[in-house]
Order: C-alpha cells, then sequence, then structure tokens
C-alpha cells in the first residue's frame, strides 16, 4: 500500500483507486464538497506562474469530473492549452472542510451540451446565451483530492489551540486524508 505524509505526524494511506473504490472516493468527494460553490481554480501561467480565480462548481460528474463553464476567450483556456495542470480549492462556509483537487483540464465548445446545463442566471456571465461562440466547458480529471475535516465546534478548535500551547506541540489541524484517484 502506497502511503502519503500528511500535514500530521501520522502517515495517512492513499486509497488506490478501482471500480468500487472510485464510486467511493466520488461519494467521498461529494460529502467534502456539498454546499461549497464557488471555488478557486488555479492554472500555471505561460512563465510558470500560478494564477487563481473563483469559478462557480457546475457539477462533479459521477465519474469524480468537475465541470465549469467559462470563456474560449479566457486566461485561463489559454494557460490550459500550455499546461493543463489544475488546481480546485474548495473551503466550507463554516471553515471545518478544505479540498485540494489535483487533476487536468481541458476545455471544449459544445453548444448542445451547454445548452443542458444552461442556467437562465447564467446570462449574467454569457450575455449571448448557450449558443454564444464564446462558451467553452472546462473539465477537470481529477488524479488526487487532499482534504481536512476539521472539529466544526469553535470550543473544540480553540481547545486544541489551547492544548498544545500548554504541552508544546503543534496543533492539529484536523483529519487530513489524501485520495489518489489514478489513472482514469
Amino acid at each position: 500500500m502506497q502511503q502519503s505524509r500528511g500535514g500530521s505526524k501520522e502517515w495517512h494511506p492513499l486509497h488506490q483507486v478501482d471500480a468500487d473504490a472510485r464510486r467511493r472516493a466520488v461519494d467521498e468527494l461529494t460529502r467534502l464538497v456539498d454546499g461549497i460553490a464557488v471555488v478557486m481554480v488555479t492554472t500555471v501561467a505561460a512563465d510558470g506562474a500560478l494564477r487563481s480565480r473563483p469559478l462557480l462548481l457546475e457539477s462533479l460528474a459521477p465519474d469524480g469530473s468537475l465541470t465549469f463553464l467559462t470563456h474560449l476567450s479566457s486566461q485561463k483556456v489559454a494557460e490550459l492549452s500550455h499546461d493543463a495542470r489544475v488546481n480546485v480549492a474548495f473551503v466550507s462556509d463554516k471553515g471545518d472542510r478544505y479540498v485540494s483537487v489535483s487533476g487536468t483540464g481541458t476545455t471544449t465548445h459544445d453548444p448542445a451540451r451547454m445548452h443542458a446545463l444552461w442556467n437562465p442566471t447564467y446570462r449574467a456571465w454569457f450575455p449571448n446565451g448557450p449558443d454564444d461562440p464564446d462558451s467553452a466547458i472546462l473539465t477537470v480529471t481529477i488524479d488526487r483530492v487532499e482534504y481536512w475535516d476539521v472539529p466544526s465546534s469553535r470550543l473544540v478548535r480553540l481547545w486544541g489551540v489551547v492544548r498544545a500551547l500548554a504541552t508544546g506541540q503543534v496543533a492539529e489541524a484536523g483529519d487530513h486524508q489524501t485520495i489518489e484517484f489514478g489513472d482514469n
């Protein structure tokens, strides 16, 4: 079994993914990102700099891929054409779940799929509607998910900080796990 070193002192197992394990991994990712609509998507610029921007998550597909709507003329699409690596960061409103998804991004212009995904509120970003020739669908194929599940109670988190200060130990940031999606 492969191992991954987490942010804490323990080693955490990587979950090598067969079909059944992939389903469980997607179910766990679904649980972790439930209710988080806006994420930060990071791409690699031509000069190697990391660039992040907020995007609305359109969907988490049953195969574990993430779907976003964007524009073919956007900087992120240009960056993905040079380096397909992407990271998607999720943070829950309560600050009790942090999820980092690493993978590869691809973009397509698919009017039929855009129509299927279309919501009238999207007209704010796509004034020409779902048939806009500049519309694009960004799909992130997941390679790895890292997440931190921290206690939601502020009192529990505060107690962890007080305990760390009293003992000279490092405060734990919650449960850290890694899921390897592997080859798709």
